[in-house]
């Protein structure tokens, strides 16, 4: 049960930063990402499969 709650947790913290990541890129450059949600999930599918392989790392011992 608790896996569940720390990688539900883990989701939400990733599409946050992802989100956030996304705002300061077109802050930055000043407008709207041209493709902006292909972008935002190639962000979001990095971070999930590198955190969710450190938790289930961790989890396991």
């Amino acid at each position: 049960m608790m896996e569940i709650i720390v990688f539900t947790l883990n989701a939400i913290l990733i599409y946050l930063f992802a989100d956030w990541v996304i705002r300061a890129i077109e802050k930055k450059k000043g407008e709207v990402l041209k493709h902006r949600q292909v972008v935002f999930f190639v962000v979001f599918l990095s971070l999930a499969l590198i955190s969710f392989n450190v938790l289930r790392t961790i989890l396991a011992t």
